[in-house]
């Protein structure tokens, strides 16, 4: 059996998650590598250690202690592997009280091919069901009508005011990735590359409801190429 190499990013400023697999590390950046997916609506947006608004790290698999905005690669991933993948959006502390939306793309696809994602580290024997995070609601499916999966546009709601503060904490959109255990060969040759996409997008709450900020979030997620 030929190994596999599966390559994970997540790189921002401003926002882009991109997971791929089957391929070498790649970044969704302009010749200056600065990327430009994470997007800021309205004002009161601060500044802080080099991010304005909402921004996108993980976790740092060569050293656990730190996060990354650049991203990880994952090497010769087999069936039933399990890696640590945790997207996480914060917002610059004293930045204006927003909605954060994350629109989502490519999981659906990842899913079809048997990665699991999850919130619960998986089992090594047992592939488990796939699960974001609760506090991320779907609202918006990408532009298929009646589209149960995973790819659509998310809100976050923390359950108290569903707003996010500036500094204020919030959980992932999933925790980990595993290669389902039960691939044979034929089915773990045939997966093709395919990426996950992250976008985000921070609204201002002022004056706005929560519908009113999702049309504004959409304007704007349709105008970005990937």
């Amino acid at each position: 059996m030929n190994k596999k190499k599966m390559a994970m990013s997540i790189t921002s400023v401003a926002l882009v998650g991109a997971v791929v697999v089957g391929g070498t590390l790649a970044y969704l950046s302009d010749k200056s590598n600065m990327v430009t997916n994470t997007f800021n609506v309205g004002s009161g947006y601060t500044e802080e250690d080099g991010h304005i608004g909402l921004w996108l790290d993980e976790k740092d698999v060569t050293d656990p202690a730190k996060r990354t905005e650049i991203g990880n690669e994952y090497e010769e991933l087999l069936p039933g592997s399990i890696v640590e993948k945790d997207p996480t959006f914060h917002l610059t502390t004293g930045s204006t009280d927003s909605y954060v939306f994350a629109q989502v793309t490519g999981v659906d696809e990842m899913i079809a091919a048997g990665y699991f994602f999850t919130v619960e580290k998986p089992e090594k024997l047992v592939d488990p069901q796939n699960a974001f995070n609760n506090k991320w609601v779907k609202v918006a499916d990408n532009g298929v009508e009646g589209d149960a999966g995973y790819n659509g546009l998310y809100i976050y709601k923390d359950g108290v005011d569903d707003l996010v503060s500036g500094g204020e904490a919030m959980e992932p959109m999933f925790n980990w990735v595993k290669l389902g255990s039960g691939l044979d060969n034929e089915k773990f040759e045939a997966i093709t590359p395919s990426a996950v996409d992250i976008r985000g997008v921070a609204v201002q709450s002022a004056n706005l409801t929560a519908d009113e900020a999702q049309v504004e979030a959409e304007k704007i997620l349709a105008t970005m190429p990937y």
